[in-house]
């Protein structure tokens, strides 16, 4: 099987959700929740146990993924719609030259194809195009409910426009959880759309003797649900559990998590209205399910699944109820940071398994390359899974994951360092963090102030070292001068 992977590139189908718990799927432990297709993907494939997002907001996150580097070295921060238009374009851009995944791809022989969300870069500058991929462009987050090419779609349903019919619980300022698009059969729905470029494009590739990268990008589970009725209503609300850790907004937490907690209404949201969200953001997982089982039985039915490799993650997740929240971006708790990953296909070598080492987004960048036969380029920060795509499930990745947030809708700059025991977070303009993620995986009780000193001090130097290794001010230089002065230490 490896002699396989060295000698053939493999097409690689990369699908990628948005805003996705990793908690939302049956192949992670959710008994509740329909999605067979993903399961099955899981049960034939590798499920990672233990992968992280760098950043969590969607264009620092992508961007991570498509140049191979932490945000803070590409200089891509921010998404577009509130800092890059009113603080500067620079801060969702690229600062720096990057050497994108996709070049390396192409310069191997692979035809490159993108359909659906992009969201890396401003608005109009930065398109797929400019990293070589064919496909409808939609310009900044992108959401295509009046693109042309969309509603050509939905004219093929008998749909003129795609509408929306709202359904509380509503905020106080009218904003919809989620909404009914009326009168659209899942085929209509914007997962639909999508899936059906897919099958178009598969279909397509079938007949070149090129090898294929496919990047499918959802805009979902992403709040505000927008679906069909049906998969709204597909959830009892009185059967979804609510998360253990949705009353604990206020245990010693950052004041800015509870702003966050009133700015997205939750503090207008009760038990019935939690779990209602919960149900409609089910209903949307499980549309998005169905319709990539249209694109993995073309892969099959076109001939070309024993030759593909097949990557399926998001690119962070989210606070859906937990600590009362109903975002991301302006906290790092595990709901957010880690997600789900799991890599199958034909040239996957050990099916069924499950890899419980740490690995984290620009990992994926390094493995695609690897996967096509290049050499990752030493700026990368990422290790190819390679290896253990071929069968060696007990390759030592990374004994722990580093991670950083800029903020989202503010500014409010974070770094956080997690193993297998402990999380801590240097906060930069509030108090700090420390959680014990064996006994309290909820992140329920903030240790910070009653953990012992030399442990904490340890993650703290484990974190400083990390900043100097990839040269991060705020970590290498930021967090030792704060910790010296909090602790009356002198000045080296």
């Amino acid at each position: 099987m490896s002699a396989t992977l060295r000698t053939v590139p493999p097409n690689i189908l990369f699908i990628q959700t948005d805003q996705h718990l990793r908690s939302a799927l049956g192949c992670y432990g959710n008994p509740l929740i329909r999605t067979p297709n993903l399961d099955r993907l899981a049960a034939e494939g590798i499920r990672f146990d233990r992968h992280f997002t760098c950043t969590g907001v969607c264009t620092p996150a992508r961007g991570a993924l498509l140049s191979g580097m932490y945000p803070h070295r590409s200089g891509m921060i921010f998404n577009p719609e509130l800092p890059g238009n009113r603080v500067g374009a620079r801060l969702c851009e690229f600062d720096r030259p990057v050497i994108p995944f996709s070049k390396l791809l192409r310069e191997q022989g692979y035809d490159l194809y993108h359909i659906g969300k992009w969201h890396i870069g401003s608005w109009f500058e930065s398109r797929p195009s400019h990293a070589g991929f064919r496909g409808v462009f939609h310009p900044g987050y992108g959401y295509p409910a009046r693109h042309p090419h969309f509603l050509r779609h939905l004219a093929r349903f008998g749909l003129s426009e795609f509408r929306l019919k709202k359904r509380p619980p509503l905020r106080d300022d009218g904003w919809a959880y989620f909404s009914e698009q009326v009168g659209a059969p899942p085929e209509a729905s914007i997962p639909g759309y999508l899936c059906d470029q897919a099958v178009r494009t598969l279909r397509r590739t079938a007949r070149s003797a090129e090898p294929f990268f496919l990047g499918l990008n959802f805009w979902g589970p992403h709040i505000p649900v927008n679906i069909p009725a049906a998969y709204l209503d597909l959830y009892d609300p009185a059967e979804v559990p609510l998360p253990a850790n949705w009353r604990n907004i206020r245990d010693r937490r950052p004041e800015i998590v509870d702003k966050a907690h009133r700015l997205w209404g939750g503090h207008v949201l009760d038990e019935n209205a939690v779990r209602r969200i919960i149900a409609a953001y089910y209903g949307y997982v499980t549309l998005i399910d169905e319709q990539l089982g249209r694109v993995f039985e073309t892969l099959r039915a076109t001939g070309q699944a024993d030759r593909t490799v097949i990557v399926f993650t998001t690119d962070h997740g989210s606070t859906l109820g937990d600590h009362g929240l109903q975002d991301k971006g302006l906290m790092m708790y595990d709901e957010v940071y880690h997600i789900p990953l799991i890599i199958a296909g034909g040239p996957v070598a050990r099916r069924g398994a499950t890899f419980r080492n740490f690995t984290l987004t620009m990992d994926l960048t390094a493995t695609f390359v690897d996967l096509a036969g290049a050499m990752p380029p030493p700026e990368y920060d990422g290790l190819s899974l390679k290896p253990v795509i071929e069968g060696d499930l007990r390759r030592k990745t990374r004994r722990e994951v580093v991670c950083e947030a800029f903020g989202h809708q503010v500014p409010f700059v974070q770094r956080m360092i997690r193993d297998t025991r402990f999380k801590y977070i240097f906060n930069t303009a509030a108090m700090d963090e420390f959680y014990d993620v064996r006994t309290d995986p909820g992140e329920r009780r903030n240790l910070i102030g009653s953990v012992e000193p030399r442990l904490l001090q340890r993650y703290r130097r484990r974190l400083a070292a990390w900043g100097r290794a990839t040269d991060d001010h705020v970590a290498a230089r930021f967090l030792p001068g704060v910790t010296r002065r909090a602790l009356g230490e002198p000045e080296p």
